[in-house]
């Protein structure tokens, strides 16, 4: 496999006279470490621009004192499911590409499934068997070895191909908008950063807590997402969440009974004294500061009704547009379309930003004469 490696100033000033060449579509990956840290750790950066092959190594280079990132942002990007890898960017540029286009959401469109493999998607396209041997090897480790970045690579150079198959069978079926839109969607989904005042609704159970129960929750919660991220640790390093969960019912005033919970001694010895303190703060929050209860959509009483009656519609719709109903509307977004409906005020639904996604962009202009009225 072809590539050049970028590890010195000269070679770096060499990728940015590229990038500031006329705009182009860029394939690009990246390699990353997070096994005890909140944010991933950026190990290397592949660029692919159908000509040259670019490694990008960020613990070499000083990628932050020149031009690189806002140059990176003038092109087009493709990645393959970019989650991750736009997690780790967006700390690095002001904003994406000029566009974006995931090809897992490009293959999902046209009935491969919501999460294909990179490695299925290049047998697919390429008829390649890739070797993924390396995905998990140690990427901050220097030096990279020849089969490491020769896997690199692969993930990119391959990546152009399968990127054109599907854009030409896409535009053919007239989805290609669709793709780029919804791709622009998720990244912009991506940005959004962690809100610790809502981190306990992230919390398994947190539907059967009291109200008064939950303000517990709502501060311990916060106060542990916080945490993780100045300490940059993962958020179950700092207090597991069932320990959590049940410092919110218990709501333990001495050491002894926090123990009870279940918590881990380091976490413990660590926080022991913290925690007690932000329980005692938030059982003295009056009633009026404290979260409403949480209500599960399974539990208002026309649930099942109303979602088979949406799945029954989707269903008619994939046929007559072969875009999968997974795709359409998974269920994520049918709850979002039921929230939205049940226990949304009428000023929050005014509120355009509120508006649920199965009623705005793309999905809207197909589904609108379709959707049941749900009252």
């Amino acid at each position: 496999m072809c590539y050049q490696m970028i590890q010195t100033p000269e070679q770096l000033d060499a990728v940015c006279a590229c990038l500031r060449q006329n705009e182009t579509t860029l394939m690009l990956d990246t390699e990353f470490v997070r096994t005890r840290t909140f944010y991933a750790n950026l190990g290397l950066l592949q660029i692919f621009d159908g000509h040259q092959c670019f490694l990008v190594d960020p613990l070499l280079c000083d990628l932050n004192n020149s031009d690189f990132w806002s140059l990176l942002t003038h092109h087009h990007w493709v990645l393959h499911a970019f989650g991750e890898d736009l997690e780790i960017l967006k700390h690095h540029v002001s904003q994406f590409g000029l566009s974006i286009f995931d090809t897992q959401i490009g293959a999902a469109f046209l009935g491969h499934g919501i999460s294909m493999g990179y490695q299925a998607l290049i047998q697919e396209t390429a008829g390649v068997l890739l070797d993924k041997g390396e995905s998990r090897t140690d990427w901050l480790a220097r030096p990279l070895t020849a089969r490491q970045l020769d896997y690199a690579a692969k993930d990119v150079t391959y990546l152009y191909q399968a990127y054109h198959t599907l854009i030409d069978t896409l535009k053919t079926r007239h989805l290609y908008d669709f793709v780029l839109a919804e791709s622009a969607r998720l990244a912009k989904l991506r940005c959004q950063e962690n809100d610790p005042q809502t981190a306990y609704l992230d919390i398994k159970n947190a539907w059967r807590l009291t109200r008064q129960e939950l303000a517990v929750l709502q501060k311990l919660a916060a106060w542990r997402l916080e945490t993780a991220i100045a300490k940059d640790m993962p958020v179950n390093n700092v207090v597991r969440e069932e320990a959590l969960w049940l410092m919110a019912k218990n709501q333990p005033d001495h050491k002894n009974m926090l123990k009870e919970t279940g918590i881990a001694p380091q976490a413990f010895r660590i926080h022991g004294v913290a925690l007690l303190r932000l329980i005692k703060e938030a059982k003295e929050l009056e009633s009026a500061n404290w979260p409403e209860k949480i209500k599960r959509l399974i539990d208002f009483p026309h649930y099942k009704q109303t979602l088979q009656q949406i799945r029954e519609a989707i269903t008619l719709v994939e046929v007559q547009t072969t875009i999968p109903a997974d795709v359409l509307a998974p269920k994520r977004l049918i709850h979002e379309l039921l929230n939205w409906h049940w226990q949304l005020t009428d000023e929050q639904r005014a509120d355009e930003q509120n508006k649920p996604t199965l009623l705005s962009g793309w999905r809207y202009s197909i589904l609108e004469a379709y959707l049941p009225k749900i009252g």
